[in-house]
């Protein structure tokens, strides 16, 4: 689908000497493409925060899914207390 878009892209940059509407055709489609693949990449962000720890994260999209995170890493803050208890007095 983005092969056949960006050939479309090409056609009407290329047409678009002639007429300078296909220009305008050409830009509202990439300006189109661009915002679709940004609002996937923030989608795709969520999926990572399943993983691993809270650093570098986007912020979640619904308290729903803020609750989740959460509490995830309050068990995990609380697993590591008890099995590392010298971490603790290191840092006290």
């Amino acid at each position: 689908m983005i092969v056949l878009t960006i050939a479309l892209l090409l056609t009407l940059i290329a047409l678009g000497f002639n007429q300078p509407l296909l220009w305008l055709v050409a830009a509202g489609i990439a300006y189109f493409l661009i915002r679709r693949h940004d609002r996937a990449a923030v989608k795709g962000g969520m999926s990572g925060a399943r993983s691993g720890s809270g650093s570098g994260m986007s912020t979640p999209a619904s308290y729903r899914d803020y609750r989740i995170r959460r509490s995830r890493q309050e068990r995990w803050d609380r697993r590591y207390r008890r099995t590392h208890p010298s971490a603790q007095q290191r840092r006290k």
